[in-house]
């Protein structure tokens, strides 16, 4: 209960309290005052009528006729008269109706009308006794007024208390509002400053204390994002062209050489010039950095229309071109375009053709290969251009024996949609340093029957090449907010969803139904997670899936980070629970660049995940860098 609620009730009670204390004694003195009333009464019209009966002189006829006269002007329940003898001589009675009250309220209240008597007499002889008793009907119904007026006084009195404690204690309240907002905002790792201080001292000392906490973990957020700025521009950019380098393109190359890659492959082209030790020696080595210049602009211009190529400078006088999508015959054609246009750039700097030249290696890569042998098989097609006549020479990839074609892939994957073939696996990532269970990432098997089973690995790929994969994520992410037992055990599961489903015009939709109907019932907790490239673009799109996550209490991951980014305050704004990265990407950065991430990091409370952990050796290595919560076969031969 806020501290709001707790005032509040406590004070209405209290004003209530006194309210109701006030109005019973109001009501017990109306009570009081009308009992005796009714005594007061009685005994005024006995004495007053007794005289008056006195002056009849026992005349029966006319003392009746005096009682019945003060009788029907009044409200009494009996007049009675009775001679020495107690015999009576003359009574009225009226029976009392009582309908216009409520019983209950006859049941709660009880009064009693007293009888009083009265002596009369007829000079100095006695001619009987008069008693008077007032009628209580009466009483009943102004105590029943008396009491409904009351209750409507102290509502309204009632009601306007409490609406001006409410509007009081907002005003009084409000800057403690304030800093609950702040408070909570620094639970979420945003860097809020409250610029109104309370008048309020014990306020005031608070809100200065937080803002100047928020104010020192927002310098540090902002040291962090410019120092990580500043190492990425080191980490990934050749300084003399601008171009990607090595390390940049070794960091992304996870990201085609994958079972759920974008694309089924490409090629990848490596260009070598020959003779710049010469040029040196002839044009000097800043003119020589200006041909490098324009053969980068070579580079750039021919690759702008193929969709995630990267161009990097290898070193010194090497390149590459990684062109995914891209067929043998188109990557020869463009080949042999950059070859022409590098001759060109040579020619024109007055260098020997025969000494300075552009040798040009093309590996045609599949997706289901290594980085080390994409490099290798890259090397060595360059090795064979250097010696060919037209230095540029072009190898392709051993093909591998297909179980099924393309077609059949995609009858057998349309198949296990429409059937519901599909089953969850998990995997285990594991904090090693606290030795607890993370979270489990969730995987899919495709089986069609007890003899034809396929893992993630296998159909994945042909799925995407068919325009497919969409169709299974929306089939696996229904399985999971549907059908939650499908899912072993109550824990916290996170489902990676790639670009090609996110951005697909009716996944939102789709989505958002889903959630509305079935996020509250989920026995376990769940982390999406986005593709670094797709989040850090801050596109509408990814803002409005970011809102429908939070909306649910689905918390979010990011995967493929290799730390791209222009400014990561992106981080800060979608504050994902963890980063996932490849381990080689982590074990290649610098201590500078990793410093620096860590501290963005840790200032918004973001965990650190390596990903594809293979061996304790590389675990170790992982665990000298502060790096402890991982994911791969590893975490099978770990116990916790």
């Amino acid at each position: 209960m806020t501290l709001f609620k707790q005032i509040a009730l406590m004070l209405s009670l209290f004003l209530l309290i006194i309210l109701a204390t006030v109005l019973i004694l109001n009501f017990q003195n109306a009570n009081k005052g009308v009992q005796d009333r009714l005594y007061e009464d009685a005994k005024n019209t006995a004495t007053s009528l007794s005289l008056s009966l006195g002056t009849a002189n026992g005349d029966l006829s006319m003392m009746s006729t005096m009682i019945n006269a003060n009788f029907d002007s009044g409200n009494y329940h009996h007049i009675t008269l009775v001679d020495v003898e107690k015999k009576n001589l003359y009574d009225r009675v009226t029976e009392s109706d009582i309908i216009a009250v409520p019983k209950w309220f006859m049941s709660l209240i009880e009064l009693k009308a007293p009888i009083a008597h009265a002596n009369v007499s007829a000079g100095w002889s006695q001619v009987g006794i008069l008693s008077v008793q007032s009628d209580t009907t009466y009483a009943y119904k102004q105590l029943y007024a008396i009491l409904i007026d009351l209750l409507i006084s102290f509502t309204i009195i009632a009601l306007i208390g409490l609406t001006a404690l409410n509007l009081l204690l907002h005003a009084v309240l409000k800057p403690l509002k304030e800093v609950q907002k702040q408070a909570a905002a620094i639970t979420r790792n945003e860097f809020i400053i409250q610029n109104k201080i309370p008048y309020t001292k014990e306020l005031a000392d608070v809100v200065l204390g937080m803002n100047n906490m928020v104010s020192k973990v927002k310098a540090m957020f902002d040291k962090g994002n410019e120092e990580l700025k500043a190492h990425k521009e080191l980490e990934y950019v050749d300084q003399d062209t601008q171009l990607r380098n090595r390390k940049y393109l070794i960091d992304r190359l996870p990201a085609y050489l994958k079972a759920d890659a974008s694309y089924e492959g490409g090629v990848n082209m490596l260009i070598s010039l020959s003779g710049i030790i010469e040029a040196n020696e002839k044009l000097g080595r800043q003119n020589v950095n200006k041909l490098f210049l324009k053969i980068a602009d070579v580079l750039r211009d021919s690759t702008k229309n193929i969709k995630d190529s990267i161009v990097a400078r290898i070193n010194g006088t090497e390149f590459s071109l990684l062109l995914p999508n891209c067929s043998d015959s188109q990557a020869i054609e463009l080949a042999k375009k950059i070859q022409q246009s590098c001759q060109e750039i040579i020619n024109l700097a007055e260098l020997d053709s025969k000494e300075t030249f552009a040798s040009i290696g093309l590996y045609e890569y599949k997706h289901s290969d290594n980085i080390a042998k994409l490099l290798s098989r890259s090397d060595n097609a360059l090795t064979q251009a250097k010696f060919n006549h037209g230095n540029i020479h072009l190898e392709k990839a051993e093909s591998a024996v297909e179980v099924m074609g393309k077609e059949a892939w995609k009858l057998l994957i349309n198949k296990a949609i429409e059937k519901d073939r599909f089953s969850f696996v998990s995997w285990s990532v594991i904090d090693t340093k606290s030795k607890k269970l993370s979270h489990n990432v969730l995987s899919i098997n495709l089986t069609l029957d007890k003899n034809s089973s396929y893992s993630y690995a296998q159909f994945m790929a042909p799925a995407i090449q068919s325009g497919l994969s969409s169709g299974i994520y929306k089939k696996i992410v229904d399985m999971l907010f549907r059908n939650s037992s499908m899912v072993l055990s109550v824990s916290t599961y996170a489902l990676r969803l790639p670009n090609e489903y996110l951005e697909n015009q009716e996944t939102y939709k789709n989505l958002s139904e889903l959630l509305r109907a079935n996020a509250a019932m989920l026995p376990f907790k769940v982390i999406i997670e986005l593709p670094d490239r797709l989040v850090r673009q801050d596109s509408k799109l990814i803002r409005e899936y970011i809102e429908l996550f939070r909306k649910y209490n689905i918390s979010i991951g990011i995967f493929e980070f290799i730390g791209e980014s222009d400014d990561y305050k992106y981080l800060q704004d979608l504050r994902p629970v963890y980063i996932k990265g490849e381990s080689s990407y982590f074990l290649t950065q610098s201590d500078q660049s990793l410093s620096a991430l860590r501290l963005i990091t840790d200032t918004l409370g973001i965990a650190l995940i390596a990903v594809g952990v293979a061996d304790i050796e590389t675990l170790e290595k992982l665990k000298n860098r502060d790096i402890h919560i991982i994911q791969g076969k590893v975490t099978e031969m770990l116990e916790i």
